[in-house]
């Protein structure tokens, strides 16, 4: 009987063994594993939908949208303690009639880390107007200087202002709870000590008593320094789509001035949560105003502020003016603008233009202006107010 060879096996004669083995391929168990994962996770989600849809801000809203739409309609959530104490003062802070004066006052509040450069230019703006204005200093760094009587003992106690901070909104706090004490003040013009005057006091003064709503700057930004700079630990008081960016300086009533010293739910939320940081460079002074009144009251504010700023270089700061740069017609121009121009941050670079409505017809939107150099003082006594439009 013959006995089958039973070949060794080597690297030259593997294929000579009598009985070869089939190898199968292996299946791609992963991917069969990835799509069970998705599969039961969309069927889940429509089964037992989210009560929020606050994970959808970590992904782009292109992703977000078609999700969003197919799921069955959300409940209303039930607010928190703290947002019915907030709603309930608010309410009544908004609806109850404010304390009438004889002598109504408009309250100039500097935000200035020293002396004011300009003050030459605002005692020529405010002369003859005595009893009808109110002046406070908040100097972050150092005492002023003044060239001015009219700005001698104005000085609030100050505190140290970090750019981008909180301290920035505290500083304003400040200067609000300081010109609240005055009741004939009506008026709160928020300014800086580059800010300068584009009308006669009378102009500014009818413009502003004129009317009964803030002037706030306040739009949407859907780029990575206006809604990118939402943070998730904002939510529920804070959604994302009630986040708004705006420049600070703003002039508001009474009323909405005693808002902001009443409210604590939402200045605590931009406290804790928004703060230059890596990766989302939240500047609390930009959102903290402009979110906060189109939460509360939408409808009492123009979405605009009165002072001018420049930001058509497209950088960090905004454009400034030196001495070579005043003329009468750059002066003149501003004075006429009757628009809000909004540049988004977006990758499109959005541009929104707003006409300025003010009781009912277009106006001009600028009271003041900024961002001017000190050199620019003497050009400026120059031509004040022979540029305005009143």
């Amino acid at each position: 009987m013959k006995v089958p060879r039973v070949w060794q096996r080597g690297s030259k004669d593997m294929t000579a063994m009598p009985h070869p083995r089939h190898r199968t391929a292996k299946k791609p168990m992963w991917i069969i594993v990835l799509l069970s994962i998705v599969c039961v996770s969309l069927i889940g989600a429509y089964v037992y939908p989210p009560r929020r849809y606050s994970t959808c801000y970590f992904f782009a809203s292109s992703v977000c949208t078609p999700f969003k739409d197919w799921l069955p309609a959300v409940t209303r959530r039930e607010p928190t303690d703290q947002e019915i104490f907030s709603s309930v003062v608010i309410r009544d802070m908004l609806s109850m009639p404010m304390p009438m004066s004889k002598n109504p006052k408009i309250a100039f509040m500097f935000l200035t880390p020293g002396s004011l450069p300009f003050e030459k230019l605002w005692e020529k703006f405010l002369q003859g107007h005595e009893g009808r204005y109110s002046i406070y200093i908040h100097a972050s760094r150092e005492k002023p200087v003044h060239s001015s009587p009219l700005f001698v003992n104005r000085e609030i106690r100050s505190e140290k202002v970090v750019w981008g901070r909180v301290s920035m909104v505290d500083a304003e706090k400040r200067l609000l709870g300081n010109a609240l004490l005055d009741i004939d003040n009506q008026f709160f013009v928020l300014l800086s000590d580059s800010c300068i005057p584009l009308h006669t006091f009378d102009y500014i003064y009818n413009y502003l008593m004129g009317t009964n709503v803030s002037f706030v700057d306040s739009f949407l930004d859907p780029g990575p320094h206006g809604s990118g700079r939402y943070s998730i630990e904002m939510f529920p008081e804070i959604e994302h789509r009630d986040f708004r960016k705006g420049a600070q300086w703003f002039a508001i009533t009474r009323r909405h001035a005693i808002l902001i010293m009443a409210d604590n739910l939402y200045y605590r939320k931009f406290k804790l949560y928004c703060k230059p940081t890596v990766g989302r460079n939240c500047i609390a002074d930009e959102h903290y105003l402009p979110t906060l009144f189109k939460i509360v009251d939408p409808g009492g504010i123009t979405n605009y502020s009165v002072t001018h700023v420049d930001w058509s270089e497209g950088k960090w700061h905004p454009r400034s003016y030196r001495a070579a740069d005043i003329t009468y017609e750059l002066l003149r121009n501003i004075t006429y603008f009757n628009e809000i121009v909004h540049i988004a941050s977006d990758e499109t670079r959005t541009v929104t233009s707003t006409p300025c409505i003010l009781n009912g017809r277009k106006r001009p939107c600028f009271l003041f202006a900024r961002k001017f150099y000190p050199d620019a003082v003497n050009n400026l006594l120059k031509l004040f107010p022979s540029y305005t439009s009143a």
